[in-house]
């Protein structure tokens, strides 16, 4: 298995570790409900070293990123990042990715693109096989760290480590930092729902930017974080996890990603978009609450009116809502709010009902 560059740093804490889509990373830290209630009430700081980082450089890059992307790349403003798809012929999404648009050098355009850690490799194959001649693309996933510090108060660790400078910090914009010894480039982006940041920084200097940042953060409730609360706390927000909600088999539309397709401008899948859109989307991604405290399980089918409407992705038990939640493709006419459905664990049918997402939402 692949490790972050805070692998031999967790081993020494001996943190638990588990395999996700490839990578040893922490499971948890202490204990996970603990790490989720801290990002929700506090602070909490995430190895996300196993996402795949890219760069793509040239005076062409961000004519060519548009045409890769369903977002429009060209409106993306220097220091910003925006969340965007990448789509095959068919529509489908070979993967759903953060561009971060740096500072240009000259003439030529300079982008990071955070991957999911299961596309890294195939993002990078798909590029490079478009690519044109005024593009440069490299993997930078090993060079490169990357922290994510999520929560309400992670705003004031943030200003205790590097200054004031972060209190008018807009979200999706970022900070090229040079600051002694430790290049970073910091951004306002996270996957929890709440406040938070995404930190970059060389490999070699990861350790020193973890322990800074846990050090930073001790007046204010920040706990180092595992995977399993990091789960909990995007399926909470109904965000899609990659391999589970969506692949290349389905499509922005089918999961409830319309609103970052640009349908004016040209990408690849975009005439398969709109054929679909015109025939009209036969499943789509909804969420539901278990009226029982189970956890659904992902394979478990989805049943109204005694037949199989769809198939559980996601499921967990939400520590928010103290409540079993998930999502699940359905047949359309089932995805609306207030649909009562069933759902199948353990060799039984559980009553649920269709929601709004996100499940979360703040008081």
């Amino acid at each position: 298995m692949k490790q972050t560059a805070l692998h031999q740093k967790h081993l020494r804490a001996s943190v638990k570790l588990t395999e996700f889509q490839g990578w040893q990373v922490p499971q948890a830290f202490t204990d996970a409900q603990d790490e989720h209630h801290a990002v929700r009430g506090n602070a909490g700081l995430f190895d996300v070293g196993f996402l795949g980082r890219i760069e793509v450089t040239g005076p062409a890059a961000v004519e060519f990123l548009q045409k890769m992307f369903t977002g429009n790349i060209a409106k993306i403003p220097e220091h910003s990042a925006h969340y965007c798809l990448l789509c095959n012929d068919n529509g489908g999404i070979i993967d759903d990715a953060i561009v971060f648009r740096l500072s240009n050098a000259g003439t030529s355009m300079r982008f990071l693109l955070s991957t999911n850690a299961v596309n890294a490799e195939k993002v990078l194959e798909w590029l490079t096989a478009h690519a044109s001649s005024g593009t440069q693309i490299s993997d930078v996933t090993g060079s490169l760290a990357q922290l994510s510090l999520q929560g309400p108060r992670s705003a004031g660790v943030l200003e205790k480590f590097l200054g004031a400078q972060f209190r008018k910090f807009k979200p999706r914009s970022l900070k090229e930092l040079t600051l002694p010894d430790l290049p970073l480039l910091v951004a306002r982006t996270g996957y929890t729902g709440e406040l938070g940041y995404e930190l970059f920084i060389a490999a070699d200097k990861a350790e020193t930017l973890w322990d800074s940042l846990l050090n930073a953060g001790s007046d204010f409730g920040l706990l180092p974080c595992g995977m399993a609360s990091r789960d909990t706390l995007r399926l909470e927000m109904g965000y899609p996890s990659y391999g589970y909600d969506i692949d290349e088999k389905r499509t922005p539309l089918q999961a409830g990603l319309t609103a970052f397709v640009d349908f004016k401008k040209e990408f690849i899948g975009k005439e398969a978009l709109l054929a679909e859109k015109a025939a009209g989307v036969r499943e789509k991604l909804a969420g539901f609450l278990l009226t029982e405290k189970s956890a659904p399980r992902p394979g478990g089918s989805i049943f109204s009116e005694n037949r199989q409407i769809g198939v559980v992705t996601s499921g967990a038990f939400s520590p928010a809502l103290r409540n079993g939640i998930g999502l699940g493709y359905v047949v359309s006419r089932y995805a609306q709010p207030g649909q009562e459905i069933e759902i199948e664990l353990r060799d039984r049918e559980i009553v649920a009902n269709i929601v709004e997402l996100p499940f979360y939402r703040k008081k």
